[in-house]
């Protein structure tokens, strides 16, 4: 791992090693926790003081490019070197889209057309995106590789083949940083082979320390060769080297990450607040002990504000007292994360959002007849069940196309919506009373082959309405060839659902 040569150290207070104060700050140091407010809050003007690492920025920060500027400014200035990171991976996992943003098609997307070169420019524009919004480091790219195609990170993922996977995520890696910004090669050690979602369960990877080091690492190799920032540990337990989940062992984090693959860049947690972990071992256990196992720096949640702060910090300095953890250690995660944000900031140069518009258009696969005839249409949501591991995009079709002049009505429905087949036969057929069979009814899914509830409403659709459109905006996996026609846009991202409506409408 490769830094530039204008990295800075570490914030010190003068206190001698080993003070309480001294301590305290080294604790604050590898702590990044959410804000929780759209404005600084005093609890975070505190920990700053204190010598917090900096903060993680969620959508609910977020009300305006205004706004998140104006907050980053804010909160740089409380003190040099208050590192700011968000998730925006572009496509379906992003927090800046609908505010100030570049919108991209996500990972999946980029793997579907294969060009490397155009991988790198859409991580570069979302580069450029965040140079503006004021964050130094943007925990993405997801390298994981989908071999399971119920992966509820399938969307986030370049494809099911590693080696696509690896070239992919170097050219990520390098687009975003040659921005400016630090990047996260994320979830290591890889969450493709399991359908667990780690925010509310623990994945579990049945894989022998030798199928994980000839193989199963190479986006991570790649990553790292493409001189990576970061890399951020999951709550995999990989069962045949420890018992725990990577977080918090020592033989995944020193073994593997630092020994094996030889990295040593920041190491930064998953959400310490999530299920895979937190089944584990409370927030301040698991902070002392992914710490202790090589971790530098540790992503507290989404909800982890003050109060969380206070108990890691505290256990962190209690562990150093008592022996448990080593202080050394504690300095040397500081001294890690003090190169991170140091890249310079490529200023003066005009972003282009047309790349992501281009790239959705590229990738949208067409089939059949799917253009909409007359000015109604009805579209039926079927809506995923929520995990926040598959994005939140404000997906849809509904609003672009109402901009563009048609009359739309919707119906959504979910997996635990009472009578849903019942409410979807009962709108179409209303509908098409109302204004004719010939109205349009457009079918709007998302990965819709993870949940099983789908099956049968779309089953009862073909037979009922063989003439309506579907449009695919998630990981393929459901035959749409019975109906008059269907749209793929592999992801659903603005400019995804952007190239959908002008395949509906057949504009050029």
């Amino acid at each position: 791992m490769a830094y530039d040569d204008h990295t800075t150290t570490a914030p010190s207070t003068g206190s001698p090693a080993g003070s309480s104060t001294e301590l305290s700050r080294l604790a604050h140091g590898v702590l990044f926790p959410a804000l929780g407010r759209r404005t600084v809050p005093k609890w975070a003007r505190r920990a700053v003081t204190s010598g917090l690492g900096g903060f993680v920025l969620f959508g609910k920060d977020i009300a305006s490019a205004e706004q998140v500027r104006e907050l980053t400014r804010d909160l740089h200035g409380l003190r040099e070197h208050v590192l700011l990171s968000i998730d925006e991976e572009g496509g379906d996992v992003n927090r800046l889209e609908a505010f100030g943003g570049t919108s991209v098609p996500g990972n999946h997307a980029l793997g579907r057309l294969d060009r490397p070169e155009l991988t790198r420019e859409a991580a570069y524009q979302i580069g450029l995106s965040l140079v503006e919004a004021g964050v130094d480091w943007d925990l993405a790219p997801a390298v994981d590789t989908a071999v399971n195609p119920l992966s509820p990170n399938g969307i986030r993922c370049f494809g099911p083949d590693r080696a696509l996977v690896a070239k992919h995520a170097a050219a990520w890696v390098e687009g975003l940083q040659a921005a400016g910004v630090s990047a996260c090669a994320k979830h290591f050690p890889g969450h493709g082979l399991s359908s667990t979602d780690a925010h509310l369960g623990t994945p579990v990877v049945e894989l022998s320390r030798e199928e994980l080091v000839d193989h199963y690492l190479d986006p991570f190799r790649a990553a790292i060769a493409a001189g990576v920032d970061s890399i951020m540990v999951s709550h995999v337990r990989l069962t045949q080297l420890d018992e725990v989940p990577a977080t918090i062992s020592p033989a995944v984090l020193t073994g593997l990450l630092r020994g094996e693959l030889g990295y040593d860049g920041v190491v930064i947690t998953d959400a310490l607040e999530m299920r895979g972990i937190s089944d584990v071992a409370s927030l301040p256990e698991a902070a002392v002990r992914a710490i202790a196992a090589g971790a530098d720096a540790l992503c507290l949640g989404a909800w982890a504000f003050g109060d969380d702060v206070d108990a890691a910090a505290a256990a962190l300095v209690a562990a150093v007292e008592d022996g448990t953890l080593p202080e050394a250690r504690l300095r040397e995660a500081n001294e890690r994360i003090a190169r991170l944000g140091t890249r310079p900031k490529a200023t003066g140069v005009e972003r282009d959002d047309t790349v992501g518009v281009r790239l959705a258009e590229d990738v949208t696969e067409v089939h059949g007849d799917p253009v909409l005839h007359g000015e109604r249409t009805l579209v039926v949501r079927l809506d995923p069940t929520h995990s926040p591991a598959q994005g939140g995009a404000s997906w849809g079709v509904e609003e672009p196309l109402r901009a563009a002049g048609v009359e739309v009505e919707a119906l959504a429905v979910a997996g635990d919506t009472y009578n849903a087949a019942g409410m979807i036969r009962a709108e179409i057929g209303l509908f098409r009373d109302e204004f004719g069979p010939e109205a349009n009814v457009v079918l709007l899914t998302r990965s819709s082959h993870r949940f099983p509830w789908q099956r049968p409403v779309i089953e009862d659709l073909l037979r009922r309405c063989p003439d309506a459109v579907v449009v695919d905006m998630g990981v393929p996996g459901e035959d749409f060839s019975g109906f008059r026609g269907w749209v793929r846009t592999f992801g659903a991202s603005r400019v995804c659902a952007r190239a959908a409506v002008r395949t509906l409408l057949a504009q050029a």
